[in-house]
């Protein structure tokens, strides 16, 4: 069995019922309900691209809903022809494009003196891979890859890291801040209006579950840790 096979069949789907409530129920409806039995916030109910379903998309990311409110599911929705198009995975590039663009005033950003592409990687300072990307932090600038951190506190927003994330992101010298925080230095206590928080929900809603997390320019999502070289190789060939 192939990986692409086998990938879509043990992503497909954890189904988990609605009561029945009427034959159609409207989107509204669906927001209301959804939000009563998880807690997560609905941004969007529209149409889903399969007949049946509203696609719902929330601060955790895409569900698909029974219009007659019946069941739920959450998992990758392929178009089943060649190729198995992935149209869950095409609609949260689109939303990463807009939801990372919200980010970019807010970004710790290591420039590429030739830049060539942007990148943006979440990071957790204590995170090991995050340690060795950000060593080689010389190679990707001279590869002319800017590298622009977005806070993801893997232990959630009232951990012990997300509070060092916000220091960083409150700090005078944010630059040297991150630097030793990756160094596993002290940094000094510093409170503000951090987009700490902000950025570890886009980040869940982008379906961030480890860190590193890089994008691309293009809204895609690597996930973990890629040499300069490769990544490199990865931007050039996504055009």
């Amino acid at each position: 069995m192939s990986i692409k096979i086998k990938t879509l069949l043990t992503s497909i789907f954890v189904v988990t019922s609605f009561s029945s409530v009427a034959e159609t129920i409207s989107t509204e409806d669906v927001k209301t309900k959804f939000e009563k039995l998880l807690p997560f916030e609905v941004t969007t109910v529209a149409d889903a691209p399969i007949d049946g379903f509203y696609q719902i998309e929330s601060e955790k990311g895409i569900f698909y809903a029974s219009k007659d409110g019946k069941s739920i599911f959450s998992g990758s929705l392929h178009k089943f022809e060649e190729g198995l198009l992935n149209l869950t995975a095409v609609r949260q590039k689109e939303l990463a494009s807009t939801q990372l663009n919200s980010l970019h005033s807010s970004l710790i950003v290591y420039p590429a003196k030739n830049e060539k592409y942007f990148v943006t990687v979440f990071t957790d300072p204590t995170c090991g891979y995050c340690r060795k990307l950000h060593s080689e932090m010389s190679q990707y600038n001279e590869l002319g890859i800017t590298i622009a951190y977005a806070a993801y506190p893997r232990g959630g927003v009232n951990s012990q890291m997300a509070n060092t994330l916000k220091n960083i992101w409150c700090s005078d010298n944010q630059l040297q801040a991150m630097d030793r925080a990756k160094a596993d230095q002290s940094i000094p206590s510093k409170t503000c209006s951090s987009p700490v928080d902000k950025m570890y929900n886009i980040g869940s809603a982008l379906g961030i579950n480890g860190t590193p997390a890089i994008f691309l320019p293009n809204g895609e999502l690597v996930p973990g840790y890629q040499p300069a070289q490769q990544l490199l190789s990865t931007l050039e060939s996504k055009g």
